[in-house]
């Protein structure tokens, strides 16, 4: 059976204006991080069991998924990434075509660390470029320019990789539909097979908040952050890419295995300070906070490790329940996740895990939504409309 890991690597060389995700520019405690990253792994594997890791719904591909996100994880030496993936793939006996991941951004990749992920296994680059335009990434604060993200992506062809994927951020004040295009035409024309696009968000905590919170109407109105959205979902389409969720379109054969992993509900082990990670009925997180991590991991023994993911959280320090699920949570959840996606809701495949029909689960909000012009009924699915998209998450809180 397949298994899903994520690892967390929270070191950045700054924080960007926008991120809302954990990160530490302090890189003094790096190798300590690492070391203590690799004692997890193998506290994990000696207290998991061959059933953990099943997936409730049909994964879309039955194979082994590994994920280092972050942070930035080009930013550390590439031999703390290379020996802690060397651990998980050892511990949890990885598979040989397991798609394994690892984000980069052009400004703190290089040629000799892509070279050594590559023969450390892994096989998918996920490059965070979020735009081509130089004002743009002023804008963002980013580290790079267009220039150094084009060059990137060569070095990363060059050493070996074909999977390659790249982040845009649209939304942005300044950016336009056509220029876009043009970033998504200049992906394709350098090999990238996958391209995520995330509407900016303005989460409380960061400095876009703060800076755009009462003003973002008055550089990108709702209405062209829309059009944005539709005309770069039609653009990707007619480049080639099929976008199959919300986020997310990629090149026949290069859809994430392991994102899918998440929105067919799978469960999938967490590494690292600031990780997450879903087992059995227990969805559980490490605090937000690098040296408790390396502590933690420095004492804490696989009876107690164990104890944890049987829901005993009050004997640690790091770790943390984030909430255990019921049967009526794990079907809310499944709403949650697959309306995000272009296939929607496999209603046979809920009615053969959860022993109901979706649409009597759910029958008011399917009703409502349906008649509202949000939802579609196509055969055995049920998902959103182009009306649908543009309000998914108030269409999907019906649900929840």
């Amino acid at each position: 059976m397949a298994r899903h890991i994520y690892v967390h690597n929270p070191f950045c060389a700054r924080k960007c204006p926008y991120c809302d995700f954990y990160s530490v520019t302090d890189i003094s405690c790096t190798e300590a991080f690492y070391k203590a990253a690799v004692k997890e792994v193998q506290l994990l594997a000696s207290v998991i069991d061959e059933t953990t890791g099943t997936n409730p719904l049909t994964d879309i591909d039955n194979r082994d998924t590994v994920y280092f996100g972050g942070g930035t994880p080009s930013v550390p030496d590439s031999r703390f990434i290379t020996d802690l993936l060397k651990a998980i793939k050892e511990a949890f006996n990885i598979a040989s075509d397991a798609e394994i991941t690892i984000e980069v951004n052009p400004s703190s990749v290089t040629s000799e660390k892509l070279t050594e992920y590559f023969q450390a296994g892994f096989n998918r680059i996920s490059l965070g470029v979020q735009s081509l335009d130089d004002e743009v990434l002023k804008t963002l604060g980013r580290l790079h320019d267009s220039k150094g993200a084009l060059d990137a992506i060569d070095m990363i062809r060059e050493a070996g990789f074909t999977n390659i994927s790249a982040d845009l951020i649209t939304g942005v004040p300044g950016e336009t539909p056509e220029g876009i295009k043009r970033d998504i035409k200049a992906f394709r024309d350098h090999g990238v097979k996958h391209i995520s696009t995330y509407s900016l968000m303005l989460e409380e905590g960061t400095a876009f908040y703060d800076s755009y919170n009462k003003t973002i109407e008055e550089y990108i109105s709702p209405e062209l952050e829309r059009e944005m959205y539709h005309g770069t979902r039609a653009f990707l389409n007619e480049s080639g890419y099929e976008t199959y969720e919300i986020s997310n379109s990629a090149m026949p054969g290069y859809k994430s295995i392991h994102n899918s992993s998440y929105w067919n509900s799978c469960e999938y082990f967490a590494i690292g300070a600031g990780a997450h990670g879903y087992l059995g009925d227990l969805r559980y997180g490490h605090r937000d906070d690098v040296r408790a991590y390396i502590e933690e991991m420095n004492t804490i023994t696989s009876d107690v490790y164990k104890a944890f993911l049987e829901g005993n959280e009050s004997i640690t320090k790091s770790l943390y329940v984030e909430e255990r699920l019921s049967l009526e949570d794990k079907m809310r959840e499944v709403a949650f996740l697959r309306l995000r996606t272009t296939e929607g809701i496999l209603l046979d495949e809920f009615k053969k895990v959860f022993g109901a029909e979706f649409e009597d689960v759910f029958a008011q909000a399917v009703k409502s939504n349906i008649e509202k012009g949000l939802l579609e009924r196509k055969e055995r699915t049920l998902r959103l409309t182009r009306s649908g998209l543009d309000i998914a998450n108030i269409v999907i809180e019906d649900f929840l």
